[in-house]
């Protein structure tokens, strides 16, 4: 997803990516939120409604196999994994009390955290992870966090007590915790679970769900975090389009418009009846190229393509100058993440390429859905800013339903979209050999190398300048055109309190409904 669908200690470079972010957006977030920005005590009680777009027959209520935007937020009502990213997108333990690995990383102690029970009242055990663990890696049927439990030895798990597990890994996992702290693919469910009759130690508990229309969820009382959540119930519905939604938002059928494009933010002043949420950048809509097809196999027409690109006049047309420029690289809230790596548009180089790749004339068909906000005008402006090095983009979109469906991660130039994951688990979801959504079919024997290295190596600085080795292979070779690390924005009534804008871009899910109350 992409993942859907998608962490860790700070760095300067890091607080000085989040002041670059913040310093170049004509928008407060701050301002944006209104009333959420004051301390209130929560109150209790309410049926939360929250709207959505994007949503189909093929939606789904299971922990590990979700695709689609209202997937993902359905999985983070009734769902905790292990560990988790909070809204500043650093790694935290959730279900875990705690999580060690040995001298070399081969092997990991979890230790859980009491008290925890799932919404049948069973309590949480070491013999639940080790099913979870067991059902997302199966070999005949891998779910999605399959490639990132790769190195796990199934069969070596030992339950050391009820509540805690030890894991053996068949080559070193250095990344573990970070690797599992993808909110949508790892939710630890009981033995035996059914994701026909969803239960999970998350805060509110399965009610109802028709695929494409609603989805009604009531508060679990037995939660783990004391006091909360606060609301009694929430209710997701599929709208059609943007229209439906705002319309219901500004009417008072709904209390959220998650989500919403990107263009209503600038409409929505404070001390209004409808509020903005703004996110950090965080979620990205890259350009996909198969880079084991022609013409996309030939990294000089890659490059090319990466060079035509105005990126900020990209985020300024196509999210509302809603972004923050990017450089084909991944994973901007890494503490490893190398921000010394920049690309500027040089049409002349661009050029240059296409001749030399034999692609003067070029003509592509660019296959992009209204799966995210601002991709559909993100890929208008591409085939704009294309025709002046010579290259003619025809832009094909098709329904939700046609883009995941058969041809999904078989497009050869397509969009996609992703929520932050740091870098080495970005990498296992999207671009190993086996990576459940590796859409640009990466195999690059160099990279897989490094990989291994870096899941090899304890100390967290070496770790560092192996990643930065992977980024420079990403940005100067990679199958991503990624030109900016996109804001979501979630427009709300003005007595929804209890979100923070967050930087993982999950938006709304990343604060957490527990969390959420009605004033």
């Amino acid at each position: 997803m992409s993942a859907p669908h998608l962490w860790t200690r700070p760095l300067p470079r890091r607080a000085l990516l989040r002041g670059a972010a913040a310093g170049g957006l004509g928008l407060a977030t701050a301002a944006l939120i209104g009333s959420s920005a004051r301390a209130q005590t929560p109150k209790r009680g309410g049926n939360f409604r929250v709207a959505m777009l994007g949503g189909g027959t093929s939606d789904t209520l299971d922990a590990h196999v979700t695709v689609v935007q209202t997937d993902l937020l359905r999985v983070m009502l009734l769902y905790n994994c292990l560990t988790s990213l909070d809204v500043d997108a650093k790694v935290v333990k959730v279900l875990a009390d705690s999580i060690e690995p040995n001298a070399t990383a081969t092997e990991w102690t979890i230790r859980l955290r009491s008290g925890v029970k799932f919404h049948n009242g069973k309590p949480l055990t070491a013999e639940d992870v080790a099913f979870t663990f067991r059902r997302i890696a199966d070999p005949k049927t891998p779910l999605n966090g399959a490639r990132a439990l790769q190195p796990l030895d199934l069969n070596a798990m030992k339950i050391m007590d009820g509540w805690t597990i030890r894991l053996a890994m068949q080559k070193p996992y250095a990344a573990f915790p970070e690797g599992i702290a993808v909110p949508v693919n790892f939710g630890i469910v009981p033995v035996g679970y059914d994701p026909k009759k969803p239960v999970g130690t998350g805060p509110f508990k399965f009610e109802s769900f028709t695929p494409g229309q609603q989805s009604v969820f009531s508060r679990f009382d037995g939660y783990w975090e004391s006091g909360m959540p606060y609301l009694d119930s929430v209710t997701v519905l599929d709208l059609a389009d943007e229209t439906a939604a705002f319309n219901a938002l500004q009417g008072g059928q709904v209390d959220v418009f998650a989500n919403a494009p990107l263009a209503l933010a600038n409409q929505v002043g404070t001390g209004g009846m409808v509020k903005a949420l703004v996110a950090r950048p965080g979620q990205w809509t890259p350009f996909t190229m198969r880079v084991d097809q022609p013409p996309f196999d030939n990294p000089d027409l890659r490059m090319a393509l990466r060079l035509l690109v105005d990126r900020q006049q990209m985020i300024d047309l196509s999210l509302s100058g809603l972004g923050q420029v990017a450089n084909d690289v991944f994973a901007p809230w890494d503490p490893c993440y190398d921000s010394t790596l920049k690309r500027e548009r040089d049409l002349d180089r661009a050029k240059f390429l296409l001749k030399k790749a034999g692609q003067e004339n070029l003509s592509l068909e660019l296959v992009t859905s209204d799966f995210a906000a601002g991709v559909i005008q993100a890929a208008q402006v591409f085939a704009q800013q294309a025709k002046e090095a010579g290259v003619t983009v025809k832009v094909r979109q098709v329904t939700a339903d046609v883009f995941y469906g058969d041809q999904y991660l078989k497009w050869p130039f397509a969009q996609d979209y992703w929520y932050y994951s740091p870098y080495l688990s970005q990498w296992a979801q999207g671009y190993l050999p086996g990576s459940p959504f590796n859409e640009t079919h990466w195999d690059n024997p160099a990279y897989n190398k490094l990989y291994d290295e870096a899941q090899a190596t304890v100390d967290a600085g070496k770790r560092c300048d192996i990643l930065h080795a992977m980024q420079k292979i990403d940005f100067e070779q990679g199958g991503y055109i990624i030109p900016s690390y996109n804001q979501s924005v979630d427009l709300m009534t003005a007595s929804v309190e209890g979100f923070q804008a967050s930087a993982t871009g999950y938006g709304l899910a990343s604060s957490g409904y527990q969390k959420a109350w009605l004033a």
